[in-house]
């Protein structure tokens, strides 16, 4: 009996995990409780963390909870981890979900891992996301803020298509501003 008690509910979150989509290099799935290991050992790397908001192990969590959360309430929009297609080596974080500073708005973000940077993979997400936001879920406009000094992010949301309008106090700062609009 115990046994079942440790592996059903195991079992039923990844038969209900999500694969959101995925690119040559790159899985973007949803979750699992398992994951959260991952995604607090990511934000505990402060070159990781020289361009976003710093959180402690517990905060991490707790955005880690809300994830998984937020899976119902928004479907196919979130928090969602990033992995390696060839070997499942954990990448990162993205999100495309409404925006914690303004709701009314869906925010595009991620996160790497340091020896995931400098690959292009950025880039791609941020294509990617774009395009899985207006094709499979209906969005019309799609925000990004960065780090005034991360202008490695700020290329990569240029190159995706997004255009820069000033900046927004988002995220507890006055940060630059993207958005991408879906053509008509």
């Amino acid at each position: 009996m115990t046994l079942y008690k440790k592996i059903l509910p195991n079992l039923l979150v990844n038969l209900f995990m999500q694969t959101i989509l995925q690119t040559p290099r790159l899985i973007i799935r949803e979750f699992i409780p398992e994951d959260e290991i991952l995604l607090v050992e990511l934000y505990r790397d402060p070159e990781v963390t020289k361009h976003v908001t710093k959180r402690t192990d517990e905060e991490t969590k707790q955005k880690f909870a809300e994830a998984i959360r937020d899976y119902i309430i928004h479907p196919g929009l979130g928090r969602w981890g990033l992995f390696n297609p060839e070997d499942n080596d954990f990448i990162g974080v993205c999100i495309l979900k409404p925006a914690d500073s303004d709701p009314n708005h869906i925010e595009l973000g991620y996160v790497f891992a340091q020896k995931y940077w400098g690959k292009g993979l950025a880039t791609e997400l941020t294509k990617a996301l774009v395009n899985y936001g207006f094709e499979q879920k209906g969005l019309t406009e799609i925000c990004a803020c960065t780090n005034p000094e991360n202008i490695a992010s700020q290329n990569v949301l240029l190159k995706a298509g997004l255009v820069r309008y000033g900046n927004v106090f988002w995220h507890g700062s006055d940060l630059p501003f993207f958005r991408i609009t879906k053509p008509s």
